[in-house]
Formats: structure tokens, C-alpha cells, sequence
């Protein structure tokens, strides 16, 4: 066989051996860790529509966390909350290796719409996939782990500016006027004193026409005894003439 022939068949085996490097390499640093984070916020469920549909509590404004190595990021995560403390939290992966990272945690910029908790019987297909969109860290940390050390990968969830849970919208049903309520009463007082008025004006008049009655009949009585005793004088009159 000549040095060419030899070469040739050389040039196989050395590329392979290139490829296995980096395989040989990543299984030194061992299998990747999953560990939960810390903190993470709890937003409760809450109920919309005369249906009562109940929708799944989450961050109005999640947080993405994004966690890079040598500036290239090796893991990205969106944080909207747990519905219920006994929810399992988020959760990031990383290898099992000596490592240094830089962990920078961000408010996203668009709201997060709730959706329902119930979406069996419907296509979740057509569901518009949330977008974080532009996103500013609020607090950049560095994270040192070390191999076979499961603690040194532990994350705690900063409080993002705005903790604000989703809720049910505010309802636009109209609420009673005060000034109407108080108004109330005053009409009805005013009501009661008109009727007491009117009432008193009419025993008034009742107790006047009785004076006036009683005033007549004492006068035609009067007027009767005065007629008998012209009468009776004009006869004593006739008589003393006769006589």
C-alpha cells in the first residue's frame, strides 16, 4: 500500500475522531439537572360571564428569564405564575457541570391573555401562541454551578415592577344613585307633613262650619222668641182698648 492509499484511508478515522470529541467532552460534564425556581408568584383562578367560565390565573405581565454562557443563551423560560400554591413551579435545565452563568430576568411588554381552565371539546390549534415581545432586564444575576452539586443550580424568582395578577374585568352595571337614595326619604317626610298639613286645614274648616251652624240656629232661635213677644204685646194692647 503507498503513503497516498495510506492517507486516504487515514482521512475517515480522523474525522470521526473529531466527531466524537465533542460527545466525549459533553458526557464528562454529566447529565443535565432539572431544578424548580423559587418564588415564583401565585395568581388564582377567577370567573368571567353570566356562564361563570372559569379562567386560569396568571401574570398580566410574565417574566421571561433567560440564562446564557458566554453571552449565548442555553436556556429561555416564560414565567406566568401558579393558579394554586400546590402547582408545581417553573423549572430550568441545566448540565451538570462546572460552570458559570448569567441569568437575566424580564417584564415582558405585552399583556398575557387568561384563558379558559376547562378546553376540553375545543381546538386549542387556532389559540394564538403568547409573544413576550420587547423585553428590558430588571435584574441580572450570576449563577456558579458545580458538578454533582444539585443545590448550586438553584434559581430564586425576583419580584418583577408590576405583580399584577389577571382578573375578572370590572362590570359595567349601574350602581344606585346616593343622592337619589337620600332624596327618598326627604320626599316621603315632605309627603307625610303635606298630608298632616292638609288633614289639620281640614278639621279647621270642619270645626269653623260647626261654629257657624250652631251661630245660625242660636240666632233664628233668637229671632223666634223676639216675634212672640211682639206678638204678645200687641194683644195686651188690644185689650187695655176693649176695656
Amino acid at each position: 500500500m503507498n503513503p497516498r492509499q495510506l492517507q486516504a484511508k487515514l482521512k475517515p478515522s480522523r474525522a470521526l475522531a473529531l466527531a466524537v470529541l465533542p460527545l466525549a467532552l459533553a458526557a464528562c460534564a454529566g447529565p443535565s439537572i432539572t431544578t424548580p425556581i423559587d418564588g415564583e408568584p401565585v395568581c388564582p383562578d377567577f370567573q368571567v360571564g353570566a356562564a361563570h367560565t372559569k379562567m386560569g390565573g396568571g401574570l398580566r405581565f410574565p417574566v421571561q428569564v433567560t440564562i446564557k454562557k458566554s453571552g449565548t443563551a442555553v436556556f429561555k423560560t416564560t414565567i406566568v405564575g401558579r393558579r394554586t400554591d400546590k402547582d408545581l413551579p417553573s423549572r430550568v435545565l441545566l448540565t451538570d457541570d462546572d460552570q458559570k452563568y448569567t441569568v437575566e430576568w424580564a417584564q415582558c411588554e405585552n399583556e398575557r391573555a387568561p384563558s379558559p381552565v376547562d378546553v376540553s371539546g375545543r381546538d386549542t390549534k387556532s389559540t394564538a401562541k403568547y409573544e413576550c415581545g420587547k423585553s428590558e432586564p430588571y435584574q441580572t444575576t450570576e449563577l456558579t454551578t458545580t458538578k454533582g452539586d444539585a443545590k448550586s443550580h438553584a434559581l430564586t424568582f425576583p419580584p418583577p415592577p408590576n405583580t399584577v395578577c389577571s382578573t375578572a374585568p370590572a362590570t359595567s352595571a349601574a350602581t344606585p344613585d346616593a343622592g337619589a337614595a337620600d332624596a327618598a326619604p326627604e320626599s316621603t317626610d315632605a309627603a307625610a307633613e303635606d298630608a298632616g298639613a292638609g288633614a289639620a286645614a281640614a278639621a279647621t274648616d270642619a270645626g269653623t262650619a260647626s261654629d257657624v251652624d250652631a251661630g245660625d240656629a242660636g240666632t233664628g232661635d233668637a229671632g223666634t222668641g223676639n216675634a212672640g213677644s211682639d206678638a204678645g204685646a200687641q194683644n195686651d194692647a188690644g185689650a187695655s182698648k176693649s176695656k
